[in-house]
């Protein structure tokens, strides 16, 4: 049995391509599988939806917490039966093929499989899965779908499925991560506990906003630079003197092209990390 978690943030429950796609294809099959769908909204103001299947429940958190918090809360509710828990963003598109391909490659899958995962693309780019072996995961050879891999990707979230006896076994969600790096710690920790990912064949359309510069705000961009200096100098340190290079290099692009407030963020963190010895 599924249970899918749909986390908003300044977005209502209609403007969400995830919650209304979801609802339609509810509404044309059963997909018994699926046992509860929770919609987490960090907005504001609460929106308690109207006119969704019954099977959709809703929990408000005006502080937004983030994703760890929210699928650690999601995942504390799955009850008895409750196989897998599907972390959904709220801009993923799903589809029919999608669903049924997950539902009946999980009934199959064996104990090593921790996340099932679709290929996920922003317009013609696939952003999901990429090599985790690399600070330029976009312009390598990309992880195929219908495969089975024990190391070296990385899955994002939305629309991955995963094993609940799993997340319960690595204590769920890690909060040093609320929001950005969550997947690429989350994927690592599969391969450490020695699992795999599956990924299948059915591909979904989804907006990363990191990937379009007139997105990011500094404030924004800051905060992911945050978190990935986390993930390199703690999680992944077989790549933190080139992750300490690329710092440098990027800045100076940001500088040549006149982004004087990204420079100025990404040349400080370029500074303290020359400082820190840890490499």
């Amino acid at each position: 049995m599924f249970e899918l978690v749909v986390v908003l943030y300044q977005m209502t429950y209609l403007e969400s391509s995830t919650i209304t796609s979801l609802n339609k294809l509810l509404a044309s099959e059963i997909f018994p599988e699926i046992k509860k769908i929770l919609i987490f909204d960090n907005g504001k103001q609460a929106n308690e939806p109207e006119g969704l299947d019954e099977r959709f429940s809703y929990h408000h958190s005006p502080s937004n917490v983030g994703l760890a918090q929210a699928y650690n809360y999601a995942l504390s509710q799955c009850g008895d039966g409750t196989d897998w828990l599907v972390t959904l963003d709220q801009d993923t598109i799903l589809t029919k093929q999608y669903l049924q391909e997950l539902i009946k490659t999980s009934l199959g899958s064996a104990e090593s499989i921790a996340a099932i995962a679709p290929v996920i693309k922003d317009q013609k780019q696939q952003i999901s899965p990429v090599r985790s072996d690399t600070l330029r995961p976009l312009h390598n050879t990309l992880p195929q779908g219908n495969q089975i891999y024990s190391q070296d990707i990385m899955v994002i979230n939305s629309a991955t499925a995963l094993r609940v006896s799993f997340l319960q076994e690595i204590g769920g969600y890690n909060l040093d991560f609320p929001l950005d790096y969550l997947d690429h710690w989350l994927s690592g920790e599969i391969f450490e506990y020695q699992k795999d990912i599956q990924i299948l064949k059915a591909s979904l359309a989804h907006s990363l906003s990191v990937l379009h510069d007139s997105e990011l705000t500094a404030s924004r961009y800051k905060a992911i630079l945050k978190n990935e200096a986390i993930f390199y100098t703690k999680y992944q340190k077989k790549l933190l003197k080139d992750y300490k290079k690329q710092l440098f290099v990027r800045s100076l692009k940001q500088l040549f092209l006149g982004r004087f407030a990204f420079f100025k963020i990404t040349i400080t963190l370029f500074l303290r990390s020359a400082l820190d010895k840890r490499d």
